[in-house]
Protein backbone atom coordinates (compact mmCIF):
# COMPACT_ATOMS: atom_id res chain seq x y z
CA UNK A 1 0.00 0.00 0.00
CA UNK A 2 1.39 3.43 -0.93
CA UNK A 3 2.50 5.75 1.86
CA UNK A 4 0.07 8.67 2.12
CA UNK A 5 1.88 10.61 4.85
CA UNK A 6 3.49 14.01 4.33
CA UNK A 7 0.61 15.92 2.80
CA UNK A 8 -0.64 13.39 0.30
CA UNK A 9 -4.21 12.99 1.52
CA UNK A 10 -7.03 14.64 -0.40
CA UNK A 11 -9.69 16.45 1.60
CA UNK A 12 -13.07 16.51 -0.17
CA UNK A 13 -15.36 19.25 1.17
CA UNK A 14 -18.97 19.12 -0.04
CA UNK A 15 -22.29 19.22 1.82
CA UNK A 16 -23.68 16.49 -0.45
CA UNK A 17 -22.77 12.94 0.61
CA UNK A 18 -23.55 11.80 -2.95
CA UNK A 19 -21.28 14.43 -4.56
CA UNK A 20 -18.39 13.54 -2.22
CA UNK A 21 -18.75 9.81 -2.89
CA UNK A 22 -19.08 10.37 -6.65
CA UNK A 23 -15.98 12.56 -6.75
CA UNK A 24 -13.95 9.99 -4.81
CA UNK A 25 -15.18 7.12 -7.01
CA UNK A 26 -14.35 9.06 -10.19
CA UNK A 27 -10.83 9.75 -8.93
CA UNK A 28 -10.24 6.19 -7.74
CA UNK A 29 -11.57 4.92 -11.07
CA UNK A 30 -9.06 7.18 -12.82
CA UNK A 31 -6.25 5.55 -10.85
CA UNK A 32 -5.73 8.12 -8.08
CA UNK A 33 -4.04 6.30 -5.19
CA UNK A 34 -4.12 9.01 -2.53
CA UNK A 35 -6.12 8.48 0.65
CA UNK A 36 -9.25 10.61 1.00
CA UNK A 37 -10.65 12.53 3.95
CA UNK A 38 -14.15 13.99 3.85
CA UNK A 39 -15.95 16.96 5.38
CA UNK A 40 -19.56 17.91 4.80
CA UNK A 41 -19.19 21.52 5.98
CA UNK A 42 -16.57 24.23 5.86
CA UNK A 43 -16.46 24.17 9.66
CA UNK A 44 -15.78 20.41 9.65
CA UNK A 45 -13.03 20.94 7.07
CA UNK A 46 -11.40 23.64 9.20
CA UNK A 47 -11.49 21.29 12.21
CA UNK A 48 -9.82 18.56 10.15
CA UNK A 49 -7.19 20.99 8.88
CA UNK A 50 -6.58 22.11 12.45
CA UNK A 51 -5.56 18.64 13.55
CA UNK A 52 -4.35 16.97 10.34
CA UNK A 53 -3.04 19.76 8.10
CA UNK A 54 0.37 18.09 7.67
CA UNK A 55 -1.32 15.03 6.11
CA UNK A 56 -3.44 16.98 3.62
CA UNK A 57 -1.89 18.04 0.33
CA UNK A 58 -4.96 18.88 -1.74
CA UNK A 59 -8.45 20.20 -0.98
CA UNK A 60 -11.33 19.65 -3.41
CA UNK A 61 -13.86 22.28 -2.41
CA UNK A 62 -17.51 22.88 -3.27
CA UNK A 63 -18.48 26.55 -3.54
CA UNK A 64 -22.15 26.34 -2.52
CA UNK A 65 -22.58 24.95 0.99
CA UNK A 66 -24.86 26.03 3.84
CA UNK A 67 -23.48 27.98 6.84
CA UNK A 68 -19.95 28.44 5.42
CA UNK A 69 -19.54 28.62 1.65
CA UNK A 70 -16.44 27.40 -0.15
CA UNK A 71 -15.40 31.03 -0.58
CA UNK A 72 -15.76 31.71 3.16
CA UNK A 73 -13.76 28.56 3.85
CA UNK A 74 -10.96 29.77 1.55
CA UNK A 75 -11.00 33.22 3.16
CA UNK A 76 -10.56 31.59 6.59
CA UNK A 77 -7.82 29.23 5.39
CA UNK A 78 -5.86 32.03 3.72
CA UNK A 79 -5.46 33.74 7.12
CA UNK A 80 -3.60 30.77 8.64
CA UNK A 81 -0.03 30.55 7.26
CA UNK A 82 0.53 26.77 7.77
CA UNK A 83 -2.61 25.93 5.78
CA UNK A 84 -2.73 28.90 3.38
CA UNK A 85 -0.31 27.11 1.07
CA UNK A 86 -2.53 24.03 0.65
CA UNK A 87 -3.52 23.33 -2.95
CA UNK A 88 -7.24 24.02 -3.39
CA UNK A 89 -9.34 23.10 -6.41
CA UNK A 90 -12.82 24.63 -6.48
CA UNK A 91 -15.43 22.22 -7.85
CA UNK A 92 -18.68 24.03 -8.50
CA UNK A 93 -21.75 24.46 -10.67
CA UNK A 94 -20.84 28.18 -10.78
CA UNK A 95 -18.80 28.47 -13.95
CA UNK A 96 -19.04 32.19 -14.65
CA UNK A 97 -15.90 34.20 -15.33
CA UNK A 98 -16.93 36.56 -12.52
CA UNK A 99 -17.00 33.67 -10.02
CA UNK A 100 -13.64 32.36 -11.24
CA UNK A 101 -12.23 35.86 -10.75
CA UNK A 102 -13.72 36.06 -7.23
CA UNK A 103 -12.20 32.70 -6.30
CA UNK A 104 -8.77 33.77 -7.61
CA UNK A 105 -9.15 37.05 -5.72
CA UNK A 106 -9.62 35.20 -2.45
CA UNK A 107 -6.94 32.62 -3.22
CA UNK A 108 -4.39 33.79 -5.81
CA UNK A 109 -2.79 30.32 -5.65
CA UNK A 110 -6.02 28.50 -6.49
CA UNK A 111 -4.83 25.27 -8.09
CA UNK A 112 -7.88 24.77 -10.28
CA UNK A 113 -11.51 25.54 -10.99
CA UNK A 114 -13.66 22.66 -12.21
CA UNK A 115 -17.26 23.23 -13.31
CA UNK A 116 -19.95 20.59 -12.67
CA UNK A 117 -20.89 18.48 -14.47
CA UNK A 118 -17.28 17.53 -15.07
CA UNK A 119 -15.77 14.65 -16.96
CA UNK A 120 -13.32 12.34 -15.19
CA UNK A 121 -10.67 13.58 -17.64
CA UNK A 122 -11.23 17.28 -16.92
CA UNK A 123 -11.20 16.63 -13.18
CA UNK A 124 -8.04 14.55 -13.33
CA UNK A 125 -6.35 17.09 -15.60
CA UNK A 126 -6.87 19.86 -13.04
CA UNK A 127 -5.34 17.85 -10.18
CA UNK A 128 -2.86 15.54 -11.95
CA UNK A 129 0.22 17.37 -10.70
CA UNK A 130 -1.03 17.12 -7.10
CA UNK A 131 -1.93 13.40 -6.90
CA UNK A 132 -0.37 10.00 -7.34
CA UNK A 133 -1.92 8.20 -10.29
CA UNK A 134 -1.44 4.51 -10.91
CA UNK A 135 0.25 4.02 -14.27
CA UNK A 136 -1.32 1.51 -16.64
Amino acid sequence: MPNTANGEKILVVDDSDLERELLIEVLKGAGVQNEFLQARTGEEAIELLGTRYKEIGLILLDWQMPQMSGMEFMEAVMKVPPVASKMIVMITASGTDENKKKAKGVNPNLAGYVVKPYTPESLLESIRSHVRVKSN
